[in-house]
């Protein structure tokens, strides 16, 4: 009886490893992780639908404003974000992409166009980096295209849910434009420095041209962007000078070349001394770059290596081991190339801290975070590369099992099943006490509370006033909602703080104030 018993739970296992191994192939894996990122945008598109301007959005698009209204003009709007930029390159910042950027919000094209925001930006993200994955997994190391998709929504699934700072990454336009969007601006940088290298023809004189062009972009983006692309650019061209590539360096030179123009032009203008007299706060450069490994090492363990990444990498592993089956590669160095990840993360906060002193601003953190994500998934399949030759090396090759580029084995099945499966499990159990956990379920949870619709519709209602107004001083009522992912900053009862002054300038208002003691509104 015991023998019959064995053999049916024998058999009933395998049966089930059988139809696992039927499933959980490439195109599975990678079409349901691609439904579930797809469905995990759905309730942060909806939300940005209830989106409104706020803070250096009215300062940023003042000039734009009152140029569109006064003759619906884009040439005239680029041009005045073009004086902006210029204007603050000499007297506030030196990141002049991300100036003339901040000075086109789209609500100076009508205050529904604010909406656009979480729209262009999360879908300039997840185009890049999968752009990105795939010059560098399929195109490079010649991986299949399904499983580096997986990889891609995997680490997209990570960079978007899970990271801190949500309102000033993906809904405030001024945060969001300067630093999600440009850190995906970064990502098609190195993907068209990639696509230069492995094409040929009329496609790398293409790639070239793309890459140069986003090259000055980046180098004249946000100082944290533009310090991690220059660190990989200067530690690429090493490797490539120590291994006598001069025909890749000939390609990518006039790219990397504009890359670093563009990136002096930026870190000598007078603007920077200004802004940093007036911040007083700042850190000198050697203790900028200490506190910052420190910030590195101290955010990724105590903050963001949460059991979402854990599982995550886990599934990472034999995606990659799949992955790297056939190329020739050694992977040489491992713990270089760890330490080079953790310091190209660690070396985000070094601008900020020598600019202002520190850290706090959920832009700054939630930028760090997605440099932190795709540093772990790059470290991750580096470390399992070098795993896997290390293993073939020592193993008998032909007592090794066959692989197919289009199919995965046995095992990796069931780990990836396994994985998956414990993942969507704990997101269920954390969902329910912590609905604020992920950024999806609390942009949900706002939407069904309905604080988002009265956020919405008490700005609205602000907005149609000011329009009303012009030259008069304004009272409004406070905000009866402040949604977690809606809300970053709001007017005051003082009329001159900056908030309050920007506002009024951006609809000819006399002043504007919040009134919170009950008295009547004018």
């Amino acid at each position: 009886m015991e023998k019959q018993s064995d053999r049916k739970l024998s058999g009933m296992a395998g049966r089930i490893s059988g139809l696992l191994q039927r499933v959980a192939q490439p195109k599975t894996v990678a079409a349901v992780l691609t439904v579930c990122y797809v469905c995990s945008l759905i309730p942060l598109c909806v939300l940005a639908w209830f989106n409104h301007a706020s803070a250096d959005d009215y300062t940023n698009g003042s000039g734009g404003y009152h140029v569109w209204s006064a003759g619906h003009s884009v040439v005239a709007v680029l041009g005045a974000a073009f004086q902006k930029a210029v204007y603050e390159w000499h007297t506030w910042r030196g990141c002049f992409t991300s100036a003339f950027l901040s000075a086109v919000p789209p609500h100076i094209f009508g205050a529904g166009g604010y909406r656009v925001t979480t729209w262009l930006v999360l879908g300039l993200l997840t185009a890049s980096v999968l752009y990105f994955m795939y010059m560098l997994f399929v195109r490079l190391f010649r991986a299949d295209v399904w499983t580096v998709c997986s990889i891609g929504m995997l680490t997209l699934l990570l960079s978007v849910q899970c990271a801190p700072g949500g309102v000033e990454l993906f809904y405030w336009y001024s945060g969001a434009i300067n630093y999600t969007f440009m850190y995906g601006v970064s990502l098609l940088f190195y993907g068209a420095l990639l696509s230069a290298v492995v094409n040929q023809g009329r496609r790398r004189r293409t790639a070239i041209v793309a890459a140069s062009v986003l090259g000055f972009l980046v180098g004249g983006a946000n100082q944290m962007t533009m310090l991690n692309a220059a660190i990989c650019l200067t530690a690429a061209v090493c490797l490539l000078l120590c291994l006598k590539k001069r025909a890749v360096l000939r390609t990518l030179g006039i790219p990397v070349g504009i890359f670093y123009a563009a990136a002096l032009l930026s870190i000598v203008a007078p603007g920077n001394y200004v802004r940093a007299e007036q911040a007083g706060g700042g850190m000198r450069p050697l203790k900028a770059v200490l506190v910052s490994l420190y910030n590195g090492l101290d955010m990724a363990v105590n903050d963001w290596l949460t059991w979402p990444l854990i599982v995550a990498v886990i599934v990472m592993i034999p995606l990659f081991w799949h992955i790297f089956a056939s190329t020739r590669f050694s992977f040489p160095y491992p713990f270089w190339a760890l330490l080079f990840g953790y310091g190209v993360v660690s070396a985000m906060f070094t601008p900020p801290l020598f600019a202002v002193g520190n850290v706090e601003a959920g832009r700054i953190q939630g930028t760090a975070y997605l440099m932190f994500v795709l540093a772990l998934v790059l470290c991750t399949g580096y470390l399992t590369g070098w795993l896997r030759k290390k293993y073939e090396r020592i193993a008998d090759k032909a007592a090794l099992p066959a692989e197919k580029r289009e199919a995965y084995g046995k095992e990796t099945c069931l780990c990836l099943t396994g994985a998956l499966a414990f993942m969507a499990f704990g997101i269920l159990m954390t969902v329910i006490p912590e609905p604020r956990a992920f950024n999806s379920v609390s942009a949900a949870a706002d939407l069904v509370n309905g604080s988002a619709g009265a956020y919405a519709d008490a700005l609205h209602t602000r907005e149609e006033k000011y329009r009303e107004s012009a030259g008069e001083d304004v009272q409004v009522a406070a905000l009866p909602a402040k949604p977690e992912l809606l809300y970053f900053s709001d007017i005051t009862p003082d009329p001159e703080d900056w908030q309050n002054r920007g506002v009024a300038r951006f609809y000819d208002l006399g002043s504007v104030a919040v009134v919170t003691d009950g008295t009547t509104i004018r």
